[in-house]
């Protein structure tokens, strides 16, 4: 019988040698080399963990922080290097989601029938 958490580890081993995953990889080192980048980036990533947070315990983020965060959005564009990193997220991610439906799978042929 198959042990599914080895097959899980080597999938985790497999996806960091994914041309997405290099790539991300590249990208993100080569933004956060640079101070100011990096920076906005991180000013970003915490404004969204944020508005995450409120939005998994159930608070709507009021205005001035819906604000806050578009601000932040906002500023990311003028810095190609956080911009580039974005574009890679979004590959990876489009790889794991294709990677989410393989294996999420035959739980969706089984309710399918």
């Amino acid at each position: 019988m198959t042990n599914i958490y080895d097959t899980a580890n080597q999938l985790e081993r497999d996806l960091r040698t994914t041309e997405q995953y290099q790539t991300l990889e590249k990208t993100f080192k080569a933004m956060k080399a640079d101070e100011v980048s990096y920076t906005v980036f991180k000013e970003f990533q915490s404004a969204q963990l944020e508005i995450q947070r409120m939005m998994s315990q159930g608070e709507a983020p009021d205005e001035a922080k819906m604000q806050e965060w578009q601000g932040i959005a906002a500023k990311l564009e003028e810095y190609p290097l956080v911009k580039d990193l974005m574009t890679q997220e979004q590959a990876m991610d489009t790889l794991m989601r294709e990677i989410n439906d393989i294996v999420t799978k035959p739980m969706a042929d089984l309710y399918k029938q």
